[in-house]
Formats: structure tokens, sequence, C-alpha cells
């Protein structure tokens, strides 16, 4: 079970590229609204929760702890953007789209964003508890110290992310592709993986005996005499 093949580098993580200053600290009117464009924002304390809009943008844009909880943002474009202690519980951002983002010290708790594209996303930090992001494509990302138990990650593309010292117990991660991928630090117990999604991977000589014994495999560990 332990992988023999080298271990794929870290993922570089381009980071938000940020303007100095903003040229704005509020949403007009302050409702995200259908295809609208949001760009170079300092958005601090604001609330968010329970609005509706489709496929609509936030580029170079800080937000600093802002409520997002219950909100439905359908194709959501993030170009250049950082959530510092933001709430995003039962957020619903299908098919949404980041590039170049940080989340930092945020609850992601039963947040859903099926079928995203994420690229350079950093989650340092975060409750991503019950969250799904099923058949999602995630590439260049990084969790660091985040809590992702219970996360439904079915069939997501994860051949080019990084988890540190993370919580993925009990992880839905049937069909992922973890090639590359260092689950080491991390704790995997009672995750839903198999040989077929580990291939390639990384892990620890107790995860892989773990792993092995709930397929109800017993392992000798001594020779017979």
């Amino acid at each position: 079970m332990m992988n023999n093949k080298p271990t794929q580098s870290n993922p570089q993580i381009r980071a938000p590229r940020l303007p100095k200053r903003a040229a704005g600290r509020d949403i007009v009117g302050g409702y995200v609204q259908y295809r609208e464009r949001y760009s170079s924002l300092a958005l601090a304390n604001v609330s968010l929760a329970n609005q509706v809009a489709n496929r609509p943008a936030f580029v170079e844009t800080s937000f600093q702890q802002a409520l997002l909880a219950n909100s439905e943002f359908e194709e959501i474009q993030l170009d250049d953007v950082r959530f510092s202690a933001c709430d995003f519980a039962s957020a619903v951002w299908y098919k949404s789209v980041w590039h170049r983002v940080e989340l930092i010290g945020c609850r992601l708790t039963g947040f859903m964003a099926g079928e995203a594209y994420l690229e350079d996303v950093l989650f340092k930090d975060c409750l991503l508890s019950l969250a799904q992001l099923r058949f999602a494509t995630l590439k260049s990302v990084r969790f660091e110290h985040c809590d992702l138990s219970e996360v439904d990650l079915l069939e997501a593309d994860l051949s080019n992310v990084r988890f540190v010292h993370c919580n993925l117990r009990q992880a839905e991660m049937t069909g992922t592709q973890l090639a590359g991928v260092d689950l080491s630090t991390c704790t995997i117990d009672g995750a839903r993986l198999g040989p077929k999604e580990l291939r390639g991977a990384t892990l620890t000589m107790s995860q892989a005996v773990a792993l092995v014994e709930a397929m109800g495999i017993s392992i000798q560990t001594n020779s017979a005499s």
C-alpha cells in the first residue's frame, strides 16, 4: 500500500493579486446582482447571507468576517480573492470557478460547490465538515490544518492537491484521483477509499494497515515458525 513512486512535489499556490488600495468598501444596494462584476473591493463585516444570484463575479476583492451563510451563487467567478474569518455555512455555489483564492479561518460547514473548478486555492485553518465538492476539479489546491470530516468528494479530481494535518474522517472519496497526493499527516479513519483511489498516493504504514484491515483482511505481523 505504501507508494514507491516519487512523491509529487508540493503544488505551488499562486497568491491572490490584491490592490494596495481598494476602490470601494461595500456593494451598491447591499445585494449581489445577476451577472454583476465586482472589482477592487475591501468588504468587512458585511452580510450576504441568504442572497441569491447567478453568475456574479468578484475580482481583486477581500472579505473580512463576511456572512455568506445560505447564499446561493451558482456559477460565481472568483479571481484574486481573499476570505478571512468568513462564514459560508450551508451556502450553495454550484459550478463556481475559483482562481488564486485564499480562505483563512473560515467556516464552510455544509458548503455545497459541486462541479466547481478550483485552481491556486489555499484553505487554511478552515472548517469544512459535511461540505460537498462532488465532481469538482482541484488544481494546485492546498488544505492546511482543516477539518474535512464527512466531506463529500465523490469522483473529484484531486491529483494536484496537498493535504497537511487535516481531518478526513468519514470522508466520501469514492472515485477520486489521488495520484501523487500525500495523506501521511492526515487522519483518514473511516474514509471511503480503496486501492483504485489510492493508486499513487502516499500513506504511513499504520494508515495502510488500518485500510487493509477495514477491508476485512487479516494481517500477520510475525512470520510463522
